[in-house]
């Protein structure tokens, strides 16, 4: 039998998660919370993802493709000026 095709965006999902993680961090945010969180049932959360320790690996992977991404682009500037100004702007 085929497998079910998923009724969530898994990276809608994973924003939401992100920000539950951030909110009450790892240990509060329960499996339960997240799903609801999420939208989505348990029984869903956990075939995507797997546990809460995968699903917070993934949300920080996340953070790290998204909210960091400035990083790269920064390091990437031509004189020390550059990159510190580059680096302060994707604070912004």
């Amino acid at each position: 039998p085929m497998a079910r095709p998923r009724e969530f965006d898994v990276d809608e999902a994973l924003h939401l998660a992100l920000h539950l993680f951030w909110e009450r961090g790892f240990d509060d945010a329960s499996l339960v919370d997240l799903a609801d969180a999420m939208g989505i049932v348990r029984p869903s959360l956990q075939a995507a993802f797997g546990s809460k320790e995968a699903l917070y690996r993934k949300a920080i992977d996340l953070y790290g493709r998204e909210a960091m991404a400035f990083v790269g682009e920064a390091v990437g500037g031509e004189t020390a000026a550059n990159v510190c100004r580059l680096y302060l702007k994707g604070y912004c």
